[in-house]
């Protein structure tokens, strides 16, 4: 029997399925699979608004805004998202603005949770296709300076023309070295 469960959200496979695994304290996984209807639009909705005393009309309201040309019948659908998203509790039902013809929704922490977990996977995207050119470009300006380096072991006159080229280097190669070490402590 599980004592505490722990849901976590993942997008696997269907672009348009939620996929919730209940975890319990000896860390055995059930997963359970729910389609989500207009999954990309709420999404949307949820990473660029924050839900506090909303209606149905406000959300319908926002996801004409991003698309327009949507269909009279995604509205049905999206009374139907409003529910699953209810009874997976990244939504409620606030109890003090409502009445019994109108619900107003308000986010939960667990909405919070995936909002943060998206934005830090948007970020983790960036930044690991960043990390690779800044790691090509380090290789390349480390190779510069071993580079000058068997040049000045051949002939250590040359110093003199190679020095400020060789600091401009190391200084690039600590610039870049920098931002692969912000990009990790913004990520951790």
């Amino acid at each position: 029997m599980l004592k505490k469960q722990n849901y976590h959200h993942l997008r696997i496979k269907h672009p348009r399925t939620i996929i919730l695994f209940l975890i319990s304290e000896n860390c055995s996984v059930m997963a359970r699979n729910t389609h989500l209807p207009l999954y990309d639009d709420f999404l949307d909705l949820f990473i660029n608004h924050e839900v506090n005393n909303w209606q149905a009309k406000d959300f319908w309201e926002k996801m004409l805004t991003s698309r327009p040309n949507m269909p009279k019948t995604a509205k049905r659908r999206m009374y139907s998202g409003l529910k699953i998203l209810l009874n997976f509790k990244y939504l409620e039902v606030n109890p003090t603005t409502s009445s019994k013809k109108s619900f107003r929704y308000k986010e939960t922490p667990r909405l919070n949770d995936l909002r943060n977990h998206y934005k830090k996977q948007k970020l983790q995207d960036i930044f690991m296709s960043k990390k690779s050119d800044l790691l090509i470009e380090l290789e390349e300006k480390e190779n510069n300076i071993e580079f000058l380096n068997t040049l000045l072991a051949n002939d250590a006159t040359l110093e003199k023309y190679f020095i400020t080229h060789k600091h401009e280097i190391e200084k690039d190669i600590k610039k870049i070295n920098s931002n692969i070490k912000l990009m990790e402590e913004i990520l951790s």
